[in-house]
């Protein structure tokens, strides 16, 4: 795990809280955990599921956040 304020998980915290959305409203709004939106943010996607189901979470998070997918991944 990183702790760095330039890795991938904390631009993304970053991103998400200057738009001023919480990691529950996304929960609520993808159906997903807050704890797994949690670990992507810490840099810690060991306990996510692997292949189009990781790549389905991470969609989703970009979707909630207004950020584009394409280039995050």
């Amino acid at each position: 795990m990183s702790t760095s304020p330039y890795s991938f998980g904390s631009r993304l915290r970053a991103h998400r809280e200057r738009q001023g959305i919480t990691l529950q409203e996304i929960a609520e709004r993808t159906k997903i955990g807050h704890r797994v939106f949690a670990e992507l943010e810490r840099d810690d996607v060991s306990h996510w599921p692997k292949g189009i189901f990781r790549k389905a979470f991470l969609r989703e998070y970009t979707r909630a956040i207004d950020m584009p997918f394409e280039p995050t991944w």
